[in-house]
């Protein structure tokens, strides 16, 4: 496993967004199981410190929808009918806005900072698991 936490993130993923098509058979939580196979792939095989070219790119898009999906978030709040619930919460765009920030941010951190690469290439490096590529 290249990237254990995305791994992760990505299995999460795509178990809550399939529940969530099971319960309200919308097309729209299919996007989000496609999201979490591409985490869970990236994570398994891929690793984020190995193309850091991709990893910053696509964190700057990541940022970029975080920022467009929060700002929309923020404008939906005033429209509200109830308090919403810790369920909906975790479905609303304001959370997954900021979730979708803090990721893109991780994704440069690891694309350009040297230390972040040498602390995530030493995990999964250990006993043997990979190799670590030098370019």
């Amino acid at each position: 496993m290249k990237a254990a936490k995305t791994f992760y993130i990505g299995v999460v993923l795509t178990l809550l967004y399939a529940v969530q098509f099971i319960l309200s058979f919308s097309l729209l939580r299919l996007a989000g199981v496609a999201v979490g196979v591409f985490f869970i792939v990236i994570g398994w095989k891929v690793g984020w410190t190995r193309y850091k070219n991709f990893t910053t790119w696509f964190g700057h898009i990541a940022l970029i929808a975080g920022c467009l999906i929060t700002a929309y978030a923020i404008y939906q709040i005033p429209f509200l009918k109830s308090p919403p619930t810790f369920g909906e919460i975790l479905e609303m765009p304001l959370f997954w806005g900021f979730f979708i920030i803090f990721g893109g941010y991780c994704m440069i951190t690891h694309g350009y900072c040297s230390c972040a690469i040498k602390m995530h290439e030493g995990i999964n490096c250990k006993k043997g698991k990979t190799k670590i590529i030098k370019e």
